[in-house]
């Protein structure tokens, strides 16, 4: 790949820059953001070579272009950018949810030559904005990345892997269904118990007692609002199933709480204690 272009210069965008630098990467980068003081700021970074505002021109003669926006901005994007693909580009994208952007996404490349393979990095922050980027962002990180064209699929592959990222392949709508359980099932929990603890809104009186436990659960809440509403809009179904499945266990706790069965409440600490240490056990992520 001799030309990368990213759309969008938030955390995820800007931190493909710095980390394709860091790793030699000897090709061009370029950028795409609509405002002229991120384009500024990429560009003092040593994120991209060039910015630009107009979205053909910053995929011009690209061979591979990675969509760093929300999810339902994306196909848009993509057709703004449409006429500035060249025969051969292969698209992908850092978006949590793979199904709907596929759907949506792959019938406006017909006949422009350029090919779609999706990819979620299973990496990131609640810090937003180009000025949270860093080149060792995807390092270490699980990338999934949903099957296209083979030889495509290979080249968004080694992409990731470029960038120091374990790489893994699954079907979009796999990848959804696992994605509700381990990352947006826990998001809205943090955001729930965020709402619950603050619901009288008097955090002057509640925040002082809020310790490194409220701190460590409730720290996801502190994400992009817009980011999430495109997550959870295009997941919906499956992450009605993973809160059926939470409220479920809320339900049996709060029973056992009624009638003061604490030995089935220390059994339910126990067990979770024994798999949360068996997930950690095979994440990337250290626990």
């Amino acid at each position: 790949m001799n030309r990368i272009a990213l759309m969008g210069l938030g955390l995820m965008g800007g931190s493909l820059g710095l980390g394709l630098k860091a790793r030699g990467f000897d090709g061009r980068i370029v950028a795409y953001a609509r405002r002229e003081e991120t384009r500024q700021a990429a560009l003092q970074a040593g994120v991209a070579d060039e910015a630009f505002t107009d979205p053909v021109a910053a995929v011009q003669d690209a061979d591979l272009i990675v969509y760093c926006t929300p999810i339902l901005t994306i196909p848009d994007l993509v057709m703004a950018s449409r006429a500035g693909l060249k025969s051969g580009a292969i698209l992908t994208d850092v978006g949590s949810t793979k199904a709907e952007l596929e759907k949506r996404v792959t019938p406006l490349l017909a006949g422009t030559g350029a090919v779609f393979v999706g990819s979620h990095p299973i990496c990131g922050s609640e810090q937003q904005g180009m000025e949270a980027a860093r080149a060792d962002l995807y390092e270490g990180a699980m990338v999934v990345v949903t099957p296209a064209a083979p030889d495509a699929t290979r080249q968004v592959m080694s992409f990731w892997e470029h960038l120091g990222a374990l790489v893994t392949v699954l079907s979009a709508a796999e990848h959804d269904r696992l994605m509700a359980r381990t990352s947006h099932l826990p998001h809205l929990v943090a955001s729930l118990l965020a709402v619950t603890a603050g619901r009288d809104e008097k955090s002057e009186e509640t925040g002082p007692f809020c310790g490194t436990g409220f701190r460590d659960t409730s720290r996801v809440a502190d994400g992009s609002p817009e980011v999430w509403h495109d997550i959870v809009s295009t997941n919906a179904a499956a992450i009605e199933a993973e809160l059926q499945a939470y409220r479920a266990e809320i339900d049996q706790l709060i029973g056992w709480l009624a009638v003061g069965a604490f030995d089935k409440v220390k059994a339910f600490l126990a067990l979770g204690r024994e798999r949360r240490r068996a997930l950690m056990n095979q994440s990337p992520v250290e626990g």
